[in-house]
């Protein structure tokens, strides 16, 4: 469970009440992102399938249908039949720190990923607009 948690453009960064820190990627642009995954992976599509059809044929190829791990990647089936993608991080520091130079926090290169991902959060929770 989460003891805080941020929102920033489409990353998501949560501390766990471990103090783990774990990012996450939520795509705006769902087609691309299954774009950037077929191509990781050397899977074919064809550039005229929707984002449903593209997400079930790779939730079908790469996992039981309604949800697949690709790599770094989820993909999701909806109940609704959306399709949704995000993305985890194996190193949480390089992703906090991608998210760092958009929102403009300066960080310390010593801290480590719990110190550098409470110190986002709490930057980008008090600088919401």
């Amino acid at each position: 469970m989460a003891a805080k948690s941020a929102i920033s453009g489409e990353y998501i960064i949560q501390r766990e009440e471990s103090g783990s820190i774990v990012v996450y990627r939520i795509f705006d642009n769902v087609k691309g992102s299954l774009r950037e995954i077929s191509e990781q992976r050397g899977f074919e599509y064809d550039l005229n399938w929707n984002v449903r059809q593209f997400g079930r044929k790779l939730c079908k190829e790469f996992g039981d249908g309604k949800l697949a791990f690709v790599g770094d990647y989820v993909i999701r089936v909806l109940d609704s039949g959306s399709i949704e993608t995000y993305r985890t991080y194996e190193v949480q520091k390089e992703a906090l720190r991608e998210i760092a130079s958009k929102v403009g926090f300066e960080y310390d290169k010593e801290w480590t990923t719990q110190q550098l991902g409470s110190k986002l959060i709490d930057f980008i929770n008090d600088n919401k607009q």
